[in-house]
């Protein structure tokens, strides 16, 4: 085998373990990963808090079908995550809007998320903190820009 071969089958070895380390975010909840990206997105876009975001627009935000998208409000809505509301503008539009209790929950993941950071940049040490920075700000680079080729 050759140095390239074996060295891509231990970086896929080892984000593999990465992924069988723990449950995902808001498992614990009763919510699935694509539900708990859902609310992220949610939370994060501007306007989504006060006036929410149209079905159409979080299906492109979040690359999947208006389809995936309903399945998946209607489960966060069982659960008292997201409400629907009608657009002022067009009744025959339908708005999404995190509640208190997503928005709580989101914060809630993203301080424990940042405490587990905290506790990783601890046990490397400033240097290899900024190392890992590096190498994966230079991984994510690589793979946009594979992406983007392949698009064309």
């Amino acid at each position: 085998m050759d140095e390239k071969n074996y060295l891509a089958q231990e970086l896929a070895r080892t984000i593999a373990q990465f992924k069988r380390l723990g449950r995902p975010p808001g498992s614990s909840h009763g919510i699935r990963p694509s539900e708990f990206m859902l609310l992220v997105t949610l939370t994060q876009c501007p306007g989504a808090d006060s006036e929410g975001l149209k079905v159409s627009d979080l299906s492109a935000r979040m690359q999947i079908t208006p389809a995936g998208v309903t399945h998946m409000i209607n489960a966060l809505e069982d659960g008292g995550y997201v409400e629907r509301l009608a657009d002022p503008t067009d009744r025959r539009v339908v708005l999404v809007k995190p509640t208190a209790r997503a928005k709580q929950f989101i914060e809630d993941m993203n301080a424990k998320f940042l405490e587990d950071l905290k506790g990783l940049v601890g046990f490397l040490g400033e240097q290899d903190s900024k190392e890992l920075i590096r190498l994966l700000s230079l991984a994510l680079t690589y793979f946009k820009e594979r992406r983007e080729r392949n698009a064309e």
